[in-house]
């Protein structure tokens, strides 16, 4: 069985779609599970298009999918919530301003119907929180989780995004002084990997050796934002003492390939690297984005 992991696409079906091409590819000879960790949606414009993909590939279960919620689908279900009390204005603003209008406007084009796009805001609502693997590094339990760990990890996580109590989970970042988790992104008795604060590292992630964490969170975020230099996204893959780390781009190609212990990265030897690459959908033909005087990110006519 071949574990994967990616986070924070932000809408971007350049990589999206390169990366499911490539599990797919996989998944014809070989059992595989996908780990989405949070911030699937939003800034990007192919944000609602992926959401019901993923929607759909999780009630189809070609293969295992398992979609962690992370604070934009936080922000987004928060959003419909109040909807249904026609009481929204806060909760709306507040999804807007980080991105979401892109992802309300693609729900409401590709749905139509109010019962559908509330269908969809409940499936998000119930997306779990965290995961514990029981593969380890450095004999510790991986734990993954969009933005820091709870203290308490249960072997089948019982948390939900619609629940109370989980908002450091999916919003905290080591930085910030107003988050009362500051600096406990990790957990001591876990291996915890993150997304949600972007990272520039050219591979895509960094470790943090104080909290113990790796930071997942690679370029979608800038670039999404016409930051198109920033192109570096990782798709991790968990074995029991160590991770495989594959860059993507937003080109359908495989940049990098890094072999990760929980202290260093050995990087792959170039047949390694290219017998992953050969997996790729080389009929994908990524779109082209630019950046127009007003900020905004679009597809090319």
């Amino acid at each position: 069985m071949r574990k994967f992991i990616i986070s924070d696409i932000h809408g971007l079906g350049n990589i999206y779609y390169s990366v499911m091409g490539y599990l797919d590819n996989i998944s014809k000879n070989e059992e595989i599970e996908l780990y989405v960790n949070g911030d699937l949606i939003d800034r990007g414009p192919d944000s609602a298009l992926i959401l019901l993909d993923i929607k759909k590939r999780i009630e189809e279960n070609k293969f295992k999918i398992v979609y962690l919620g992370g604070n934009h689908e936080l922000l987004m279900y928060e959003t419909f919530e109040a909807r249904k009390m026609f009481k929204y204005s806060i909760e709306l603003y507040n999804w807007y301003r980080d991105g979401g209008r892109i992802t309300d406007n693609g729900l409401t084009e590709l749905l139509g119907n109010r019962d559908k796009i509330l269908e969809v805001a409940s499936f998000v609502g119930n997306l779990k929180i965290y995961h514990k693997f029981y593969e380890k590094i450095n004999d510790k339990n991986i734990v993954l989780v969009h933005a820091s760990s709870p203290l308490e990890i249960n072997d089948e996580c019982n948390l939900r995004l619609k629940d109370d109590g989980i908002f450091y989970y999916v919003w905290a970042r080591e930085e910030d002084p107003n988050m009362p988790f500051r600096c406990r992104i990790g957990n001591e008795d876990y291996f915890t990997i993150v997304g949600h604060t972007l990272n520039m590292n050219k591979y895509g992630y960094e470790y943090h050796h104080r909290g113990n964490y790796l930071n997942i969170d690679g370029g979608c975020n800038a670039y999404a934002r016409g930051y198109f230099e920033v192109d570096h996204v990782p798709l991790v893959e968990v074995y029991d003492g160590y991770l495989k780390i594959f860059t993507f781009n937003n080109n359908n190609e495989i940049i990098y390939g890094n072999y990760f212990d929980g202290v260093g990265s050995i990087p792959m030897t170039p047949a390694e690297l290219n017998k992953e690459r050969s997996y790729l959908n080389k009929e994908f033909k990524p779109k082209t984005l630019i950046k127009y005087a007003n900020g905004k990110v679009k597809y090319e006519e």
